[in-house]
């Protein structure tokens, strides 16, 4: 499967589920939905690697989909800012997304993955509410908070449909991914939780910036060697190496300490 196939499938899932979330009043008055394209792939990554994919689990990839969307229009607000129309429109918004992906769950009848997803997106709730508390997280709570935001509802849907084995690539990436924005968040001088918390950790905030490059170098050789003990297709391990996590940081870090 070439780059233009991969990313045309990604396309038409990304299409779907903005179409299965669009609502005009919302669409209007707020960010809208928001369709990460790189853990689309991950959850097209089985049908990517010539899994078995039927109806039934292309509707699970986009229900995920739909509930990282929920959870992200959630957390656009900003409980510190007086509530405007847009900051009630974004609460409803999370709402609206959250209930379509239970209406898509119900109409499927299938009651152990509800109750599975269910279970997941409480976990990754109580550790995004631990990143809004003003007290301070160890290195080691930071990173685990990350690691099920990120991930723990990609791997449900693994588990769930037989394809645990993708875990080991798809977990390392999505970390990457995520670690990845924070350090451009970073040099763009926003603030973030994870970096709030992240400055509260270490003993100063300079500190930061090593330690998240630090952190990508370390998912990145994790992602690589995980590659190169999975026989998956070359130009899909290309994909996924350049497209969804270029490790360019390495090289940037040595250019500015040189």
């Amino acid at each position: 499967m070439n780059d233009l196939q991969i990313h045309s499938k990604i396309t038409l899932m990304e299409i779907d589920v903005l179409q299965a979330l669009h609502q005009r009043t919302l669409d209007k008055y707020t960010a809208g939905p928001s369709i990460d394209r790189s853990r689309l792939f991950f959850l097209l990554l089985p049908f990517f690697d010539g899994q078995k994919w039927t109806e039934e689990v292309e509707d699970a990839a986009k229900t995920v989909a739909i509930v990282y969307a929920a959870l992200h229009a959630h957390d656009q607000v900003n409980e510190e800012s007086p509530i405007s129309k847009s900051q009630q429109l974004t609460v409803l918004a999370g709402d609206f997304y959250s209930g379509i992906y239970y209406q898509m769950l119900s109409n499927s009848n299938n009651i152990k993955l509800i109750q599975m997803l269910a279970s997941g997106i409480i976990g990754v709730s109580e550790k995004k509410a631990s990143l809004y508390e003003k007290k301070t997280i160890s290195l080691a709570g930071i990173e685990n908070a990350a690691e099920v935001i990120e991930t723990s509802l990609l791997r449900i849907f693994y588990d769930y449909y037989g394809f645990s084995q993708y875990a080991v690539i798809a977990e390392p990436a999505m970390e990457y991914v995520y670690y990845s924005r924070q350090l451009d968040y970073l040099h763009a001088g926003l603030e973030t939780n994870i970096l709030r918390k992240l400055n509260l950790a270490l003993p100063l905030p300079l500190y930061s910036e090593r330690w998240l490059l630090d952190k990508l170098d370390s998912l990145h050789l994790k992602l690589t060697k995980a590659l190169d003990a999975y026989p998956m297709d070359f130009q899909l391990k290309n994909f996924m190496l350049h497209q969804i996590t270029p490790h360019q940081h390495l090289a940037e870090q040595l250019t500015r300490e040189g």
